[in-house]
């Protein structure tokens, strides 16, 4: 797979991955964590997944 749809399609998983997030945190613990740990989980899926593309590439 190309490198830059690769790029995008991560993107815009990442993107769902933080909209659900924020959906159904808040209604599992209070409203401030509950956003803070959704950055935290987004941020760690994008560090994820870039990783592993690297790890593809070379």
């Amino acid at each position: 797979m190309d490198a830059r749809l690769l790029d995008v399609v991560i993107g815009v998983s990442g993107f769902l991955v933080l909209l659900v997030l924020l959906a159904i945190l808040p209604m599992i613990i209070s409203a401030g964590p509950a956003y803070i740990l959704a950055i935290i989980l987004f941020i760690a899926f994008l560090s994820y997944a870039g990783y592993q593309v690297n790890e593809k590439i070379t």
